[in-house]
């Protein structure tokens, strides 16, 4: 099929291949929102209006584009490839959350980032107009307000058409997005992201899109992070996306079965609750072609019984915002049971060592070290702080802080990250190897393992453990499977029992607050509660 041309052609990245895909079936089904199926026709139409109206604010290649919407909104997706296809940048101002929708910067979060990044334009909806008006105000008139359906002093109205406008040629290495990544409260860092590196996700999800135009990706986390190239590549295969505003199990089971969705994205946690939501509700999921999960350390017993209830469809990515996806564990890796500890084998297009994390010399098979990584969807470096960017890149390398190895078939262990380690009785102890051991405990939903300083700066190992509703968990019997399982240095010293874990902004459990929980006033500072 020979597509025409239009005022994208002149752009060669994902964007403009998205654009191409919606024109050549503009009455197909590109979007659902809301119960709303958006045909598209009527998406490319928004894509085309977003790019006029920012043409006239000045939109282009160096300018900053902030977007304030709610959550997983079409809108997150049209204005992102309008400012693309313009040659700008993106940041996001909802929130700065990998994991999870539902969490919400403050106004001066939102305000720092709108100030750091230089931002020209914020683009919002109705709901978040009065928050996008006031955060202009403050920013004392340097910030355009625009976005559909706004109105009132400072806004400016979203255009109908591209009118004059043509796409920029496509630049590599210019900056593209902005990505946020710290929690809700201290200082947010940001992350470069150029060009190349957004498109080359997309690029490479796509080639992995078997059914083309049949695809149908259900979205749950935050297009503004990991599900977001998922979702290009969706459309740019002329498939269709479904968005949902945050996780919903029973939701998720009906949006699957009645639309036949053929994969789907999650946080590890959230894979665990719509496990345990499955295994009580009958619903067909026979569509579902890759179940793709990641973000925490998975439990492999968690994992096999995943397997048994889902069927051979569990994908398990391992990947960070800095360097974007690394390793796969595919659905045929996930029949066995010897590989569940591991997050599987790098992407073709990455590159992975294991190096001391003291002399940066290269490890052998098998020996314990820093993961790092060089690929193409590496970032360009951390937003206005020069000093951390030169720590973390070496010569296009990117230091992940996480520590594994490579065992003889060529698959990744992770253990957990460098910052986490707890030293207990001069033995190295990594959390996440005992989380995994406790999450096969029966009756334990979740799991997190965490270290506790004492009056003397003695760090001492402890837990806290989520049990299933219904279930009984006796905490002696938990400290005995560790000692049997692992040894007695990995036996933590007090379990706490939750009805709820806490969680941080990316959906992992919040160790930081687990730690203040505890009577013992161990000396952690505010700055580690927001990292």
């Amino acid at each position: 099929m020979v597509v025409p041309d239009g005022w994208w052609s002149r752009h060669r990245g994902y964007a403009a291949r998205i654009m191409s895909a919606l024109d050549a079936g503009p009455d197909r089904t590109a979007v659902h929102w809301r119960g709303r199926p958006v045909p598209a026709g009527e998406f490319a139409r928004t894509v085309t209006g977003a790019a006029g109206t920012l043409r006239e604010l000045g939109v282009g290649p160096g300018r900053v584009v902030a977007v304030l919407v709610a959550p997983n909104s079409p809108d997150m997706l049209a204005v992102r490839y309008a400012v693309h296809l313009l040659g700008g940048a993106v940041c996001y101002l909802r929130s700065t959350n990998p994991g999870d929708t539902s969490h919400v910067l403050s106004a001066e979060a939102q305000l720092r980032i709108l100030l750091d990044t230089s931002a020209t334009v914020l683009f919002t909806d109705r709901e978040h107009a009065a928050r996008a008006l006031l955060l202009a105000d403050r920013a004392r008139g340097r910030i355009a307000v625009t976005g559909s359906g706004v109105r009132g002093t400072g806004a400016v109205p979203p255009a109908t058409g591209a009118r004059d406008v043509a796409a920029a040629v496509w630049e590599p290495e210019a900056l593209a997005l902005i990505a946020f990544t710290s929690g809700s409260t201290g200082r947010p860092k940001g992350i470069s992201l150029p060009a190349r590196a957004w498109d080359s996700v997309v690029s490479a999800t796509g080639a992995s899109i078997g059914e083309g135009d049949r695809a149908r990706l259900l979205v749950t986390t935050p297009l503004s992070h990991t599900v977001g190239p998922m979702a290009d590549a969706v459309l740019a295969a002329g498939g269709a996306v479904h968005l949902h505003e945050d996780l919903d199990a029973d939701a998720v089971l009906r949006t699957v079965a009645e639309h036949r969705i053929t994969r789907t994205f999650l946080a590890t946690t959230h894979l665990y609750r719509l496990l345990d939501h499955a295994r009580t509700e009958d619903h067909d999921l026979t569509s579902l072609r890759q179940l793709i999960y990641s973000g925490s350390a998975a439990a492999p017993a968690r994992i096999a019984e995943a397997n048994k209830v889902f069927g051979p469809v569990l994908v398990q990515g391992y990947g960070t915002s800095e360097g974007g996806r690394i390793t796969l564990l595919d659905p045929g890796d996930h029949q066995d049971p010897s590989l569940l500890n591991t997050v599987g084998r790098p992407f073709p297009e990455v590159e992975v060592t294991i190096r001391d994390p003291d002399t940066e010399r290269e490890l052998t098979t098998g020996t314990v070290g820093e993961v790092w990584v060089r690929s193409p969807h590496v970032m360009a470096g951390y937003w206005s702080d020069p000093a951390l960017s030169a720590r973390v890149l070496r010569d296009g390398w990117y230091r992940t802080g996480d520590i594994g190895r490579f065992d003889e078939r060529g698959y990744l262990h992770l253990l957990d990250r460098a910052a986490d380690v707890v030293k207990t009785d001069g033995v190295k102890v990594y959390p996440a190897v005992v989380e995994r051991e406790l999450l096969a405990v029966p009756g334990v939903a979740q799991a997190a393992v965490y270290g506790v300083r004492d009056l003397d700066n003695v760090e001492h190992l402890h837990a806290a453990i989520v049990p299933r509703p219904g279930a009984r968990v006796a905490v002696e019997d938990v400290r005995s499977r560790i000692g049997t399982a692992l040894s007695p240095l990995h036996v933590p010293e007090e379990v706490l029992l939750l009805d709820e874990m806490p969680l941080n902004a990316s959906g992992k459990p919040d160790k930081p607050r687990l730690r203040l929980r505890e009577s013992v006033p161990a000396p952690y500072t505010e700055s580690e509660l927001t990292r």
